[in-house]
């Protein structure tokens, strides 16, 4: 194929999925929590970033967090495995190295604009791609198969990972980015071959598919001693897949296109693997599994069996070849099908009166490889279901036995059931036979394997074996689904009911994880996906969006203790009330989005409806307020001994807590049932922001409405924690939640040149001195419940003063800091940063006049800043972050003893100050740094003076002869405190001035930190010393 290289989306994103997405699960369940951890933080903030059309940075997260996987995955794997053995631990952190690699190649193919900027990497990055997912996807699987089944199981389970990996990445593949045609390419020399995968490629994943296995399996049984088994399951395994290289279409590509002579030694090759595949299947999976089942006794039914598989074996190998399309191929085939099914029926032990069954069946199917009619194809049908009737009635029917909660007969007849239509279906989809005919027997053939596997997979025998192993469940579901695929591609099966019957077995799987009644959630959710009409807003149905609510209601209902389960496995603790609530009104939304796509694509309210009801859902699980206990999970008081409620026994959430329980004392005050005051919050909060027509002013009042609605619940939640028993704080903290809630929504909404934003600030502002006035006049209530011992001692009370102290600066902070945040986004949005605005009647060359200008610019309204309305808050915003900045000190010295790492973690807050005439006028854009390296260099050289006065001077003389800190002491710790504090004046006025070059005395005194931070004391001038280092890093 020739063509020229276009961007274009990633042609086998489906393919790669199958490939590393079961690799990464594996690796997350071995990585443990903190990679778990990692993954979700870093695909949030990558879908962040994307969602912000910042495509390089998404691009430069994706690597950053595939690497710090990496890393946490090492880590992990070095110090916390369990082997003994250091070769495991390097193994297993290479392979989930090239995995993430794998996985970071395949994100990266996502992005356009590297598509467009680099060609030739992404070129290289697709065939990189999509050679490396055979070998990494069979290795990681093959691993999580050894860990979740045994060694035993392994080489089998390699083999159809193989097989399916065959088929996705060693067949022939053209590049995603092959577009158009061209003769030339565009430096005039040839086009090149846009396939992926080279002759080379095919042969490698060739050899790998035929030799894998066997090399597994003889590994593995290496010292286990001689048996006909190891013979069989080697036989099995080495001439599987030479088998399926050459029956398949294409299996063989990769060989010389002159291979005609070869065809001699193709089909002896076939018909060795053929044999080789048939003798280990009977000695390895048939007479081992049902050799009790075998009415003949040794060698007959070795004959008896081999002849069945054998003859079967032939006629598909005829088949292949097209011997089977003659007058003369088609008798003999048909008679070899019939002595197979006879060889079949004597093997299985059936009488004499019933051998004209399997005659029967094997007389239908050569009728119908002849004519093509289900006229003849129901000979098969009714032979073959005799025959399975018979081998149920003999072996199973009369047995008394127990599976979870039915007899074994009830399951035989339900078996019985599921059989007509399995061997019906074949011959409709082959005959193309009527289509509602087709759609009814495979929508009951899913219904009735779904029941049954439900049944059986949960049953165990006396040595605790499975009745039903989960292999069985993954190669049905597979079934399942091929089948209906062909059915659809057929047009037998509309797009509906084939999305139906893949919910169904795709829903089967979690049987593996013992979740059952998971399907009829799915199905309930598909059920919208039944009509194909999507209904205008005019003629929606009014009775199809009832009946999909109650009916995806009540399939939840009766999974609800699955989604217990669920949040049990994942949490390792029963959840509580609030969290089941809010997980449960999630599904329920989730639930509903087929029926938003199919029925109201562009319904505006319909959307809001979900959104508000997943909204509330989450809102319940993150707050998680009480829930009554009568019909949640206590039963009511109901007569005739009625006891409708959610929860069993065996599934009962956790009660939540309070401080009162769990200490013993009720101090606090606190009161669980307060959360539901946050969720009305929430509530009021989302509904502010939902759309609503009108001008400007309309929605900018019904915004800080909202917002001041909002903040009335809040701030009554944090009155009736922080300050029980006192109205007047209450009321305090009340008000001052809700004017600043209306001053945040405010600016948020352009009204910041209004004088009701000055109001609410002022308002909110002299709250706190006036709070903390009343607390200091005011005596204290008496505590609630028993008095601590000693009764209320002076200190008690000085705690307690103290305690209500910090609760009031506490719900002070947070609100200082969301203001700063919502004055510097609104300066951001204003474009006012870049200097302060002027009003234009004081424009003025002086420089004099030109700060009147500036300063009385910004100040009055009816200038451009007062246009975009922005004015004001500059002025706010610094004076709430320089606030937030003190209350933090406070606390932090009162809760911490001020330890001096915290102002690390405070002083980048400072980045919210903006550029005002008032207090920042020369803040410009490349100088917001100056003022966090300014905060922090000013508090730790204050701590270190503290530190040093008062270990000198303010201790007693004895304590401080005993610690030799003398007055040498003073003055070696003051040369070291000087000896840094140049690098940290250049590095201030390097965030100042960018522009400016290093001096010499710059470099002299920087070394001069290294023996500072050997030489002092105080824990502060340490942290200097480090960070005029680092300062002085970034400046060279």
């Amino acid at each position: 194929m020739s063509s020229r290289f276009t961007p274009n989306s990633f042609l086998y994103n489906t393919r790669v999925s199958l490939a590393l997405l079961p690799c990464l699960v594996i690796l997350a369940g071995f990585g443990g929590t903190i990679s778990i951890c990692v993954g979700m933080v870093g695909s949030m903030v990558i879908y962040i970033l994307d969602a912000l059309q910042h495509r390089e940075a998404a691009l430069i997260a994706v690597w950053v967090c595939l690497g710090l996987m990496n890393m946490s995955f090492g880590l992990t794997a070095l110090f916390f495995s369990d082997t003994r053995s250091i070769m495991t631990p390097i193994l297993t952190s290479v392979m989930n190295g090239i995995t993430l690699f794998l996985t970071g190649v395949w994100a990266t193919l996502q992005f356009k604009w590297v598509q467009l900027q680099y060609p030739v990497v992404v070129l290289a990055f697709e065939k990189l791609l999509l050679g490396g997912c055979l070998p990494v996807a069979a290795t990681i699987q093959v691993w999580g198969v050894i860990a979740a089944l045994g060694l035993a199981a392994a080489p089998f389970c390699l083999t159809v990972i193989l097989a399916i990996l065959y088929c996705l990445f060693a067949m022939p593949l053209v590049s995603s980015f092959a577009g158009g045609s061209r003769k030339m390419s565009i430096g005039g020399g040839n086009v090149r071959d846009w396939s992926v995968q080279g002759r080379l490629e095919g042969c490698i994943g060739a050899l790998l598919f035929s030799l894998l296995p066997p090399l597994l399996y003889a590994v593995t049984n290496l010292g286990l001693p001689s048996d006909m088994q190891h013979v069989w399951s080697l036989l099995l395994l080495t001439s599987a897949p030479l088998l399926m290289l050459t029956t398949l279409q294409g299996g063989l590509w990769w060989l010389t296109s002159d291979a005609g002579h070869h065809k001699a030694a193709f089909r002896l090759v076939r018909v060795l693997a053929l044999a080789g595949s048939l003798i280990g299947l009977e000695g390895r999976v048939v007479l081992p599994a049902f050799g009790h089942y075998l009415g003949l006794h040794y060698p007959w039914n070795y004959m008896a069996i081999s002849a069945a598989l054998f003859g079967a074996g032939s006629l598909m190998l005829l088949h292949l070849e097209g011997v089977l399309s003659g007058e003369l191929g088609s008798s003999l085939g048909g008679a070899a099908l019939v002595m197979s099914c006879g060889a079949g029926g004597v093997a299985c032990g059936l009488p004499v009166w019933l051998m004209p069954a399997p005659l029967l069946a094997g007389s239908g199917i050569a009728l119908f490889y002849d004519s093509g009619t289900i006229r003849d194809y129901c000979l098969f049908t009714g032979g073959a279901f005799a025959t399975g009737f018979w081998f149920l009635h003999h072996h199973y029917w009369f047995l008394n036995i127990e599976i979870q909660t039915h007899g074994l007969r009830f399951l035989c007849q339900v078996i019985l059931a599921a059989l007509l239509p399995a061997t019906l279906l074949p011959g409709l989809i082959i005959g193309r036979g009527s289509g509602a005919l087709v759609s009814l027997l495979m929508l009951a053939q899913a219904g009735l394997v779904a029941y049954l596997e439900g049944q059986l997979h949960g049953g165990a025998l006396e040595e605790g074996r499975q009745s039903y192993p989960g292999y069985l469940v993954v190669a049905t579901s597979a079934v399942g689904l091929l089948l209906s695929s062909k059915a659809k591609e057929g047009g037998l099966l509309n797009s509906a009911i084939a999305g139906l019957l893949n919910s169904i077995y795709l829903a089967k799987m979690a049987l593996l994880a013992h979740l059952g009644p998971i399907m009829a959630v799915v199905v309930a959710v598909t059920a919208p996906m039944l009509s194909n009409s999507r209904a205008k807003a005019s003629t929606g149905p009014a009775l199809h969006t009832p009946f999909s609510l109650l009916f995806t209601t009540a399939a939840l209902a009766s999974a609800r203790l699955v989604l217990f389960d669920l949040l049990l496995l994942f949490l390792g603790y029963p959840p509580s009330a609030g969290l089941l609530a809010g997980a449960s009104l999630v599904a329920l939304a989730l639930a509903q989005l087929p029926l938003l796509q199919q029925r109201y694509p562009h319904s505006q309210s319909a959307r809001r409806a979900v959104a508000a009801m997943a909204a509330f859902g989450v809102l319940l699980a993150l707050l998680r307020p009480p829930l009554p206990e009568k019909g949640f999970a206590v039963c009511p008081n109901l007569p005739f001994g009625l006891c409708p409620r959610l929860w069993d026994a065996a599934h009962m959430p956790e009660a939540d807590q309070d401080d009162a329980r769990l200490y013993g004392s009720d101090e606090t005050g606190s009161n669980a049932g307060a959360a539901w005051l946050l969720v009305l919050a929430g509530i009021i909060g989302l509904a502010a922001l939902v759309p609503s027509g009108g001008n400007i002013a309309a929605k900018r009042s019904r915004s800080c409405g909202g917002a001041a609605l909002m903040g009335v619940p809040v701030g009554l939640y944090l009155a009736l924690q922080l300050f029980p028993n006192q109205r007047l704080m209450q009321a305090i903290v009340c008000t001052a939640s809700s004017s600043l809630a209306a001053a945040v929504g405010m600016i948020q909404m352009g009204g910041g040149g209004s004088g009701l934003l000055a109001f609410l600030v002022m308002a909110w502002a002299s709250l706190l001195p006036l709070g903390l006035f009343f607390q200091a006049v005011l005596p204290l209530p008496l505590p609630q419940g028993p008095l601590p011992y000693g009764g209320l001692t002076p200190s008690f009370e000085h705690e307690r003063a103290e305690a209500y102290r910090a609760s009031l600066l506490a719900v002070y902070a947070p609100q200082a800091l969301l203001l700063a945040l919502a004055a510097k986004l609104r300066v951001s949005k204003s474009g006012n940063m870049a200097r302060p605005p002027r009003h234009p009647s004081y424009a003025s060359r002086h420089l004099r006049a030109n700060r009147a200008a500036g300063f009385l610019g910004a100040c009055l309204p009816g200038g451009p800043a007062s246009q975009k309305g922005s004015v004001g808050c500059p002025q706010t915003g610094n004076l709430a972050c320089l606030s937030w900045l003190c209350i933090a000190l406070y606390l932090n010295w009162q809760a911490q003893g001020a330890p001096d790492e915290a102002i690390f973690l405070l002083a980048p807050s400072l980045l919210l100050l903006n550029q005002d005439p008032l207090l920042m006028r020369g803040l410009k854009p490349l100088r917001r740094y100056a003022p966090c390296s300014l905060t922090v260099t000013l508090y730790l050289v204050v701590s270190s003076l503290v530190s040093v006065v008062h270990a000198t001077w303010l201790q007693p003389r004895a304590l401080v002869l005993a610690h030799k800190q003398t007055p040498f002491y003073l003055l070696l710790n003051l040369a070291c405190l000087a000896a840094v504090l140049p690098t940290h004046l250049a590095f201030l006025q390097f965030l100042w001035k960018p522009s400016q070059a290093l001096s010499m005395w710059h470099y002299l005194t920087t070394p001069l930190s290294v023996p500072a931070f050997f030489l002092s004391g105080p824990y502060a001038t340490k942290l200097l010393a480090i960070s005029s280092l680092g300062m002085a890093a970034l400046q060279f």
